[in-house]
């Protein structure tokens, strides 16, 4: 068996008991019907190999991705992009695909938070990746942080992540505690 050939049933397994999302497929018939190749978010395939050349009839779309359908292999030739769930490609395209990139928009990156008072009260900054400056109307003025699971803040005393710093894994800290609170002037939202 072909690695590719591998790949897809280790792939089509994975289907089976849930533990990944197919977020675009393309269906052998028209009105989803026949059988089903499954595509990751990202995933590209330059070749959709014997097997599927030139018999893509249906395609679905979910989570806001699209699938860019190539005429030949190694996206070549003529492309079109499905953004929607299609029961038909239409007689121009029906039976004439031969590479495929399944397209999804970047899911946003999670926030740190951090709260104008203790208890998370008051406004909240949402931080992500790096703020130089929490800006006039937030100096010296956090008192409570929330980090989201895989990510750490890191905070600091003064703008440009200058002076003295603290970080913060996962998790609530209802008051930043006495040398810290209402000190933040600048932050790092690291999130793997």
């Amino acid at each position: 068996m072909s690695k590719q050939g591998l790949w897809c049933l280790l792939f089509a397994n994975a289907l089976t008991m849930g533990t990944v999302q197919a977020n675009c497929q393309v269906f052998e018939h028209i009105n989803y019907t026949g059988s089903v190749m499954s595509l990751l978010p990202g995933q590209t395939i330059p070749s959709v190999g014997p097997a599927w050349n030139d018999r893509i009839s249906s395609v679905q779309v979910a989570n806001s991705c699209r699938l860019v359908a190539f005429e030949h292999d190694n996206y070549q030739g003529d492309r079109r992009v499905f953004a929607n769930n299609t029961p038909s490609v239409g007689n121009l395209w029906n039976d004439q695909i031969s590479a495929l990139k399944c397209q999804c928009p970047t899911p946003p990156q999670p926030a740190c938070l951090m709260y104008e008072h203790s208890d998370f009260a008051g406004q909240v900054l949402p931080v992500r990746g790096k703020l130089n400056s929490v800006g006039d109307s937030w100096n010296d003025k956090v008192s409570a942080i929330r980090v989201p699971n895989n990510c750490e803040l890191t905070v600091y005393q003064h703008i440009n992540y200058d002076g003295d710093s603290r970080s913060f894994g996962p998790g609530a800290v209802p008051f930043v505690g006495n040398l810290w609170n209402d000190q933040i002037s600048s932050a790092v939202c690291s999130c793997r």
